[in-house]
């Protein structure tokens, strides 16, 4: 019995400082708010607008140290309202190079802070699949706001987690903002859309 409270109990509680000093950081990845076009230097419509302003408000206290984002103007003005109220400065990363930003999440460590990153509907499943977050569904084109939460420690990374944020008046892929029961149309089955 002595021998368990001399040597491995010590030994226990050394291996459990040792994990609970390990560099934790959660990463939270948004696809850019609303814009004009897909052109890599389309400004954001007034409800992108509005879904930057949320975006701030939602993470202001959130522990944000690092903000990645690609090299669209969509992606810079989505976190620029953000980036402005904690005074930091985005890490641009080229869309074309998700690889780069993949390595920057995992071994930056970002000092010990959280991680922002605002990226593509055809990017964000990449990194976090590349991640080994796990698989998300594909992020449909008129669709802005889900957002995806891992937390990366160094031996390894949680499985993704989504969520939805910002309700800024458009509905999400597939899904009809105002579907009346199939009770009240007159048909069996079938929706009306105001």
């Amino acid at each position: 019995m002595r021998f368990l409270t001399r040597i491995i109990f010590p030994a226990l509680l050394l291996s459990q400082l040792a994990l609970a000093q390990q560099e934790t950081r959660i990463v939270y990845l948004v696809r850019h708010a609303e814009a004009a076009s897909t052109a890599p230097d389309a400004a954001l419509t007034p409800a992108g607008q509005k879904r930057a302003e949320c975006l701030a408000k939602t993470f202001k206290d959130a522990g944000i140290k690092q903000i990645f984002v690609s090299d669209a103007k969509r992606t810079q003005d989505t976190a620029a309202p953000l980036a402005k109220e904690l005074k930091i400065t985005p890490t641009i990363i080229p869309g074309k190079d998700p690889n780069k930003l993949i390595q920057s999440l995992l071994y930056s460590g970002a000092g010990g802070g959280n991680i922002l990153v605002v990226g593509h509907s055809n990017t964000l499943p990449f990194v976090l699949a590349r991640m080994k977050a796990g698989t998300v569904t594909p992020i449909g084109e008129d669709e802005f706001d889900r957002l995806f939460v891992t937390t990366v420690i160094e031996s390894g990374v949680t499985q993704v987690s989504t969520l939805r944020y910002c309700d800024c008046g458009a509905a999400p892929s597939g899904a009809s903002a105002h579907a009346t029961p199939a009770s009240k149309t007159g048909k069996k089955g079938t929706t009306k859309k105001p």
